[in-house]
């Protein structure tokens, strides 16, 4: 069946995509399109992004069962981007409902067909790794739900193991790490702090770093997947590690922001979050983001994806430029 289904993207090629609207999901959209295959993308906004011969937007969302029947028809596979980020003590009502119910009512819908399924999940599901040891595929899943969208990434994987073990739906995971590069129309988190950084308003930031993937390499991998991954697999899709004293550098090289211990920033959170009801602050600060930046692995290893998918990742300075480039040509400030 698995050989079957693959033969059947490459002739029918068309895909459904969940989360369309953001910065992964437009990027692939546009990707997809560009390799001339048909696009399905789910969209809650009544107004579209854009326009395109081989693209249809249909209307709802992971909670209407209804639209993602309408979503998947007659697609050889669907890629699913979407999920609910929380940020600090978020709904998390609503990332449950998002990431895990509605990850589930997807799988559910491809139960009967023959159609690959993609699940675009986060390194953060799994547990965090300790010193400089390797961070791969095989990492056990997160359990502590403090960081609750990691948490709740990690329940997601296990939905679509069980059902590709269980029930049979070819399907399986990529794990990318932080995401950047352009296009980025709606200005995602990371994108922010990255054109805030060049604009030289950024007024401090903390030691430790991320894993970077450039969001085109990216497309390029999921692409890649639709005929080479291995039904059941996960795959680690990350980039390089930088720090963000070397991000801001690369950003603007004239102003680099004050550097502040992530332990001191957690030890004055309360304070930062009374300050932040009063003053709303542009750059979210959480107990989340800061242990991620401090616990972030520094040696990972994605020799599986590079393998089996030919995954490659472009250097971070090259990513930057490029955003910063696409939001001086789309005057986004």
């Amino acid at each position: 069946m698995e050989s079957h289904i693959k033969k059947n993207i490459l002739s029918k090629k068309t895909v459904a995509v969940t989360g369309a609207t953001g910065h992964l999901g437009i990027n692939l959209v546009k990707h997809l399109l560009d390799q001339n295959f048909k696009v399905k993308a789910l969209l809650r906004k009544e107004e579209y992004p854009f326009k395109h011969s081989e693209l249809e937007w249909v209307h709802g969302d992971l909670l209407r069962q209804d639209s993602l029947s309408e979503l998947i028809k007659d697609c050889a596979c669907v890629v699913h981007c979407a999920s609910a980020i929380s940020v600090g003590d978020g709904n998390h009502d609503l990332i449950y409902r998002v990431n895990v119910e509605g990850t589930r009512n997807l799988l559910n819908s491809c139960i009967n067909s023959n159609i690959r399924f993609v699940y675009i999940s986060s390194s953060t599901a799994t547990e965090d790794i300790i010193g400089n040891g390797v961070f791969d595929e095989n990492r056990p899943y997160r359990k502590n739900k403090s960081f609750y969208y990691a948490w709740t990434k990690a329940r997601a994987e296990e939905l679509v193991l069980k059902y590709a073990d269980q029930k049979n739906l070819d399907a399986f995971i990529l794990r990318p790490t932080a995401i950047l590069g352009p296009e980025d129309p709606q200005i995602s988190r990371f994108g922010r702090t990255i054109l805030d950084m060049h604009k030289g308003e950024l007024p401090f930031i903390t030691n430790g770093g991320y894993n970077m993937v450039d969001v085109r390499d990216l497309c390029k991998t999921i692409e890649n997947s639709l005929s080479k991954a291995t039904k059941g697999s996960v795959y680690l899709t990350g980039g390089h590690y930088v720090t963000l004293k070397k991000l801001a550098k690369m950003a603007n090289p004239a102003k680099t922001p004050y550097v502040l211990p992530v332990k001191l920033l957690i030890s004055i959170l309360p304070l930062i979050n009374f300050y932040n009801k009063l003053f709303p602050l542009r750059w979210p600060i959480n107990k989340e983001s800061l242990i991620t930046l401090q616990n972030a692995p520094k040696n990972m290893n994605c020799n599986k994806a590079k393998k089996e998918l030919g995954h490659v990742n472009r250097p971070v300075e090259e990513s930057v430029e490029a955003l910063i480039s696409w939001f001086h040509k789309n005057n986004i400030k």
